[in-house]
């Protein structure tokens, strides 16, 4: 039985150390060769629809990659939740 154990724990190392490292983007702009993107860090509030009183901050930034040679940019988001009082949460539900 240990013997079972045992062997399940190390394929399971053994398939995980294994994974190649790839990066998918769903979106084309998530990355760029060349110059870095003015305009960023970027954040924007978003209340949330249901929950008043609650927003998130969502910040883009972009960092930097060396891929055979080249500089790449590659976007990346944090989101935070944040509280909000009730006239800031319907100002930005409201759009303003």
């Amino acid at each position: 039985m240990k013997y079972a154990v045992l062997m399940c724990i190390a394929v399971a190392l053994v398939g995980c150390s294994t994974q190649p490292k790839t990066i998918a983007a769903q979106d084309i702009e998530d990355g760029v060769v060349g110059a870095k993107p003015e305009g960023y860090p970027k954040s924007t509030v978003k209340p949330l629809p249901d929950q008043p009183g609650f927003c998130v901050e969502v910040t883009e930034r972009y960092k930097e990659r060396n891929h055979e040679g080249q500089t790449i940019w590659l976007k990346e988001k944090t989101v935070a939740s944040i509280s909000c009082t009730k006239q800031q949460w319907e100002r930005l539900e409201r759009g303003f």
